[in-house]
Order: structure tokens, then sequence, then C-alpha cells
């Protein structure tokens, strides 16, 4: 894992931070799934591998940035 790469445990933590709500793993994986499926980026195979490999799944920082506008919130900052 690249040391600009956020794992979803903090993209989450951040979102709850945002929005002052708890939203889970679970809803994180649900926005992840719309956005994949809108935008046609990163695909199952390529989370399972990167959390295979890395022990966690995570996003680089490129597709972390093109998650937070997708979001609406700045996921990409503490």
């Amino acid at each position: 894992m690249s040391k600009n790469a956020i794992t979803l445990t903090i993209l989450c933590a951040r979102l709850e931070r945002a929005i002052h709500a708890d939203v889970g793993m679970q809803g994180l994986k649900t926005l992840l799934y719309g956005w994949r499926v809108k935008y046609g980026m990163i695909d199952l195979f390529t989370m399972t591998s990167r959390r295979q490999q890395a022990g966690e799944a995570y996003l680089t920082y490129p597709e972390a940035v093109h998650f937070s506008q997708y979001c609406g919130y700045d996921l990409t900052v503490d």
C-alpha cells in the first residue's frame, strides 16, 4: 500500500465527522458501490486484491479525490 493510500476505515471516520452522523462501514460500502457503478471506477476484484495484499481495503489518493467529489465532502484530509 502506498503512503498516499487512504484506507476505508479512515474514509469512514472522515465521512462520519463531515456529516455528523454514524455511517458505519456498511454505509460507506453503499456509497462506494454507487460510485463504482456510476463512474466505472475500481471493480470488486481490485478491492479484494488490495485487502488481501495490504491487510485492509483502500483507495489510492486520486481515487479518494474522485470519491470525495461524488460524496460532496473532502475525505482526503483530516
